[in-house]
């Protein structure tokens, strides 16, 4: 599976993407929403993992843009974020994202989420 990891924050993006790629995932990053969509033209994504917080578009108004879209409505979402905020992760599901993970994500968490994506 093709998993596209969105998030500003170079760093965690290389992690994430490291850390998916030993596990046999093949893996595309973004910092934006706008360079994510490009990414999705060009290549087939069976999962996005997205940031709450990016420049251009949040993750919400991402995944909303995904879902209105015939060709990636089926993608799942999971989002990140550092906030504690519990209506980002409500507004999310209204949204289509189908889970909110707190940052700093626990990895074995996420690896099983990945695994349920699939």
């Amino acid at each position: 599976m093709n998993i596209l990891v969105v998030d500003d924050d170079y760093e965690l993006c290389t992690m994430l993407s490291r850390y998916l790629e030993m596990h046999g995932y093949t893996v595309f990053s973004a910092s934006d929403a706008l360079q994510a969509l490009d990414i999705m033209e060009r290549h087939p994504v069976g999962l996005v993992i997205t940031d709450y917080l990016m420049p251009h578009l949040d993750g919400i108004h991402f995944t909303e843009m995904l879902k209105a879209d015939p060709r990636f409505q089926r993608i799942s979402v999971l989002m990140m974020t550092a906030s504690t905020d519990a209506n980002i992760s409500d507004r999310g599901l209204r949204k289509g994202v189908a889970i909110t993970l707190q940052k700093p994500l626990d990895m074995g968490q996420l690896l099983n989420l990945v695994r349920f994506a699939e």
